[in-house]
């Protein structure tokens, strides 16, 4: 069985597609992400995918488990998901007009052990917005449980354009690189 370490609905749908008609398993991680905080973004990012991974592969046992952790990287400063609206609004009006990272660590294990592991990363830039659209878009609480206060899907509210990388990957989920792994371990 095939394992994804996350209640994500955007990394269910992006799994589903890598899997087509396979079934497959979505049972979240019981870490603190918090507690993993320091070091550099990269090794963070993927530190947290790993954890992610062992903690669900620990009550899984022969199952392989699939994990990943997306962070946003704004002039070389980590922005996680917003405290509340006030954050969300202030993360938003830093991020429009300018180029972000995207990073994704991601991770598959067996059975406790890493078999695959990586980083992706991308580059989108914010187009402009004002603070009326800030604003409305933070109303509809979607910002709110995003790292970097903004969902790329949410194309009413974010305007963007990828500058390197591509769309799965930003939303939290690197298709291309966890399929090409699942193939080599030949777990699809």
């Amino acid at each position: 069985m095939i394992v994804l370490a996350s209640q994500s609905p955007r990394r269910k749908e992006l799994l589903a597609r890598i899997l087509k008609d396979t079934p497959f398993l979505s049972l979240p991680s019981q870490i603190d992400e918090r507690e993993i905080q320091e070091g550099d973004c990269r090794k963070l990012v993927l530190r947290e995918a790993i954890a992610k991974g062992e903690d669900v592969s620990s009550r899984r046992e022969g199952d392989v488990v699939i994990a990943s952790d997306t962070m946003v990287v704004f002039k070389g400063e980590q922005l996680g998901k917003p405290k509340d609206e006030r954050d969300a609004v202030s993360t938003l009006r830093r991020l429009q007009g300018e180029e972000h990272e995207v990073l994704t660590g991601y991770a598959i294990l067996k059975d406790g052990k890493v078999l695959k592991e990586g980083v992706v990363e991308s580059v989108l830039y914010i187009l402009p917005m004002d603070e009326e659209a800030i604003r409305d878009y933070v109303k509809t609480g979607s910002p709110l449980d995003k790292a970097g206060s903004y969902g790329i899907q949410d194309k009413e509210y974010i305007h963007s354009e990828i500058r390197k990388g591509y769309m799965e990957n930003i939303m939290g989920f690197p298709i291309i690189e966890i399929e090409r792994d699942l193939k080599e371990l030949k777990a699809i």
